[in-house]
């Protein structure tokens, strides 16, 4: 295996204290493609690069909105208009140039099989059902990780899902946590009652910290489990849902 240079043990310095050189090593070697560059996704990609995960693709062909700012920390008032996968591309390279990053296009029933392949992680930082379902649906179908988070207002849920993890654990998908999206008009919306920038960062920090455990294989990832955060009570809960191997 390649050693870290100088520059990357000066750098990495607190992560390889935390969890060695080889978990390291695994990192940089690593590819994770973010699904949305928004709320969720901004953290998700300024922690995933200073970690120093060395492949990150991002789809989000969003131009960025003054609205966006007051969560999408990942950009800022110079990119207004500027494609949000560019703008991330950019704030990311300036960040680590250890990282290659990679921009592809809107994610699409026609696309998702060829966008997903050949990625060790998918991220899925959207904030629709109809895309979180293909995402999850696709990932399912390739047996591709995937770490998913949804939030609005000051609530959160973060969990793990695998189609084909290693033994002993169980395959666990979205559909074994909600079956199917919600209909229309049932449940509340960020442009019906908004949401808090600091919580976006809440759960993707935490989206972050599951997709480097996948990757470097320490902790217990939220397989069969899902956080359920409320900012608003100051209060975090982590839930089974699926079935532990016996």
């Amino acid at each position: 295996m390649t050693p870290l240079t100088e520059e990357q043990r000066a750098r990495y310095d607190r992560n390889v204290r935390a969890f060695g050189e080889e978990a390291q090593r695994a990192l940089l070697r690593s590819r994770v493609l973010v699904v949305g560059a928004g709320g969720l996704g901004s953290p998700v990609l300024l922690y995933l690069a200073a970690a120093g995960v060395g492949t990150i693709g991002i789809s989000d062909p969003d131009p960025l909105d003054l609205s966006n700012l007051q969560r999408q920390v990942v950009h800022g008032t110079p990119d207004l208009g500027v494609v949000k996968s560019e703008s991330a591309r950019r704030r990311l390279a300036d960040l680590n140039p250890d990282v290659t990053v990679t921009t592809h296009p809107r994610l699409t029933e026609d696309n998702a099989a060829d966008l997903f392949a050949g990625w060790d992680a998918v991220v899925d930082a959207t904030d629709n059902y109809a895309a979180k379902y293909l995402i999850a649906d696709t990932a399912a179908a390739l047996g591709v990780p995937h770490v998913w988070g949804t939030l609005v207002g000051l609530a959160f849920q973060v969990s793990v899902f695998w189609s084909a993890p290693p033994p002993p654990a169980r395959p666990v998908t979205l559909r074994d946590l909600h079956a199917a999206p919600a209909v229309p008009g049932t449940t509340p919306t960020s442009l019906d009652i908004g949401v808090v920038g600091a919580v976006c960062g809440q759960a993707g920090s935490v989206m972050a910290a599951e997709t480097i455990k996948l990757l470097t294989g320490i902790g217990q990832p939220l397989l069969g489990r899902v956080l359920v955060g409320d900012a608003a009570a100051g209060r975090w809960d982590v839930l089974p849902f699926a079935a532990k191997e016996e």
